[in-house]
């Protein structure tokens, strides 16, 4: 945010506090007195209830407020402010009440608390507006339209007890706001492209100009003091009307839904408020409602306009303030009907003012519980509940089921029985329509399952439906359709590669880009693995040889073991070979290749190593060799980084598969930091053979805790080659 915005913000944060402590540090009582007989008679009061549950009557003398003299304090007929009254009875009695802001709940409310709610409610909209929209105009306008409405009703407190500072604030503020409304008006409308026939609101700022004249005026000359609020009163009733002028005609003009929605936006709260307290003051007639009664409405310019999100647009409010007056309609009347409750409860102790409070609290808790149930619903969806079961999470499960079916036909066979179970009918029949049986007529609901424009897929239910039950079919026919176009893909990338090995001259970018990948791949691991062995054995003896050539005596001991050396690389290359293509494998079978290899290893390994192998068979012979590489490539890893002592291999035989584990009693490690290593080569080519054949693997393993693998392959009998 910009230091002007920080300014801004501070300055509301200041004034609002000071206004707000103003208002709170001495009861507003509003006495009016008779002062022609130079004797200061009660006449009337502001809360006329307080007054008579203390005793107090019109004709009683007032005699001191706060322990100072009247005479000596007083400056004019109207006592605003008091924390302690004391007056003398026409019989001579003399009494002093003591006044607590909680002795005068009308005054409480509507000038601290409600003020206060209204001020840090703004202030959280306003940032809100900032965060989410900065550096945009029309948010600027929107945000001190805001806070200027607030500063103007939280000081209507302070004006009340006669303070300078809240007068000048309010005087400013109910002016300022509709100027501030107007000008976001026109810049909207701009932005908008829509016509702007209306004064340019420039000139409207210099109304602002006269509110500080009609101050000085007023503390000049006190006689000039009720003209000069209703100069003020007055310029607000026509700010206001003009608004709501703008609003109207523009709206008429041009019939846009978001006019209309900021036309009741700016109503519901100014209207109330100039109809029952501006007016009547302006024709000299006794408010409708008292100022900070009419003010209430205020309250609901936050909640309208926390809507009007600007970023280069206005928000889509349409859903937002429809739900705002679906929820407000069932918090009112609930709110209602609890108040109604509590009136009967506490029918001797509750005033108008009390009982008005209490609503407003109920109305906005309900709201605001709505609200959050709301959110509970959208986070927790899959768990709505109706009168026959849980039906989103069936739809869930379903689609899950569903989602295993390995070709058209068992994706239709899994839909029935889905229907079967949930709904509890066999009533229906899915049908495939073609052009000859299109004019047929079915009776029933019909679902569209798939269209491929030769034929259709219709699903005809002759069955009631309740909605729920409605949209959950909709729903897992919408799921069916989708699952049986991916299907059609597959079975047409499926034919396409048969039809490739068919016909020789056939390619497939794709695919021998895949294929060319993976030979890569095999290669650079190949490569890797001669480099680092038997490769460096060559170039070590080529040295020693040249060392022995230039030496003028053949020392026969150095040849021999040059001899033996050459002699183990061999041996070596020939495992590699082995390993790439292993001959007992194609000869006595996957067992006995095992065992040879397990032999091998036992020779090498520094650790002991306890291998049962079952016999296994595989309709694939894939298979056979992908059990081979599995194993070799878990001995290779205990060997090369394991540093156990112990290790055991065990090959299990199941229906159409096996299961592989291992365990060992190494150093371990950290699954998660194994995978972002570049030496999880071993470990990652093991997962990836299994994902490649749709097996299981697990990996369990923490430092100086060993390693546990377990692998899991079936062989899916019905697969293509």
């Amino acid at each position: 945010m910009s230091k002007w915005t920080y300014s801004i913000f501070i300055t509301y944060l200041l004034l609002g506090i000071y206004v707000l402590v103003v208002a709170s540090q001495t009861p507003f009582i509003g006495i009016l007195l008779d002062t022609t007989s130079k004797q200061p008679i009660l006449t009337e009061f502001y809360y006329p209830n307080w007054a008579q549950q203390n005793n107090i009557e019109k004709s009683d003398l007032l005699l001191t407020i706060d322990d100072k003299p009247v005479r000596s304090n007083q400056i004019d007929s109207f006592v605003r402010c008091a924390k302690k009254l004391t007056i003398m009875k026409p019989n001579g009695d003399v009494q002093t009440v003591s006044i607590k802001h909680k002795d005068i709940p009308e005054e409480f409310y509507l000038q601290i608390i409600f003020p206060l709610f209204y001020f840090v409610l703004s202030f959280g909209v306003a940032i809100y507006l900032w965060r989410r929209n900065t550096d945009n105009l029309l948010t600027s306008l929107l945000t001190l339209f805001l806070l200027t409405c607030s500063l103007a009703y939280i000081s209507t407190g302070a004006s009340a007890r006669g303070n300078l500072i809240g007068g000048f604030v309010i005087s400013i503020g109910i002016i300022l706001c509709i100027v501030l409304f107007i000008h976001f008006l026109q810049f909207y409308y701009r932005y908008l492209c829509i016509e702007w026939p209306y004064l340019n609101t420039k000139w409207l700022y210099l109304t602002l100009l006269f509110i500080p004249c009609l101050d000085f005026i007023r503390i000049v000359n006190s006689d000039f003091k009720t003209i000069t609020t209703l100069i003020k009163l007055g310029m607000f009733a026509v700010l206001v009307l003009y608004a709501i002028y703008i609003l109207l005609t523009s709206y008429l003009r041009t019939k846009l839904e978001k006019i209309r929605l900021i036309t009741i936006a700016f109503i519901t709260p100014f209207l109330p408020f100039l109809l029952f307290f501006v007016i009547p003051e302006l024709f000299g007639r006794n408010p409708i409602l008292h100022s900070e009664v009419a003010a209430l409405f205020l309250l609901f310019i936050p909640f309208s306009f926390i809507f009007i999100q600007v970023n280069e647009r206005l928000f889509d409010i349409e859903y937002q303030l429809s739900r705002l007056r679906y929820y407000s309609t069932l918090a009112f009347f609930c709110a209602l009907l609890s108040t109604a409750g509590i009136t009967l409860l506490f029918i001797d102790k509750l005033s108008i003012v009390k009982i008005i409070g209490v609503f407003t609290l109920v109305f906005l808790v309900i709201i605001a519980s709505f609200y959050i149930k709301e959110q509970l619903d959208f986070k927790y969806r899959k768990i709505i509940f109706s009168s026959t079961g849980d039906y989103v999470h069936n739809l869930y499960a379903a689609v899950n089921r569903m989602g295993k079916a390995k070709n058209q036909q068992e994706l239709l066979d899994q839909f029935k029985y889905e229907i079967t179970e949930k709904l509890g009918t066999t009533a229906f029949t899915i049908t495939t329509i073609t052009e000859s049986t299109r004019d047929e007529v079915i009776m029933g609901n019909h679902l569209l399952l798939h269209d491929t424009g030769e034929e259709k897929i219709m699903l005809h239910i002759r069955h009631v439906l309740q909605k729920e039950e409605l949209l959950w079919l909709e729903l897992l026919a919408l799921y069916v359709s989708m699952f049986i176009e991916n299907l059609k893909l597959i079975e047409d990338l499926v034919y396409e590669i048969k039809l490739m090995k068919d016909h020789n001259d056939t390619q497939l970018p794709w695919l021998d880009k895949l294929l060319w990948n993976i030979i890569e791949k095999e290669k650079s691991i190949l490569a890797q693995e001669l480099h680092d062995t038997i490769l460096q054995e060559q170039l070590h003896l080529a040295r020693e040889l040249d060392v022995l050539t230039s030496s003028p005596i053949i020392d026969k001991e150095k040849v021999l073991d040059i001899r033996e050396q050459l002699l183990n690389a061999s041996k070596d290359l020939r495992e590699y070979c082995e390993n790439l293509s292993p001959p007992l494998l194609d000869t006595f079978g996957l067992q006995i290749a095992l065992k040879k290899l397990i032999q091998k290893v036992k020779i090498r390994a520094d650790f002991l190593l306890k291998a049962q192998i079952e016999r296994v068979q595989f309709q694939d012979a894939t298979l056979h060799l992908v059990v081979y590489r599995l194993v070799q490539e878990l001995l290779n890893n205990a060997i090369k980084h394991a540093e156990a002592t112990e290790v055991s291999l065990r090959l299990q035989a199941i229906n159409s598969g096996f299961i592989l584990q291992y365990d060992d009693n190494g150093i371990g490690c950290n699954i998660e930091s194994l995978m972002q290593s570049s030496n999880s080569m071993g470990i990652n080519g093991i997962r990836e053979r299994v994902r490649a054949f749709n097996g299981d693997i697990t990996i369990t393993s923490n430092l100086n805790e060993g390693m546990h693998i377990v692998i899991q392959i079936q062989e899916d009998v019905d697969s293509d080659d």
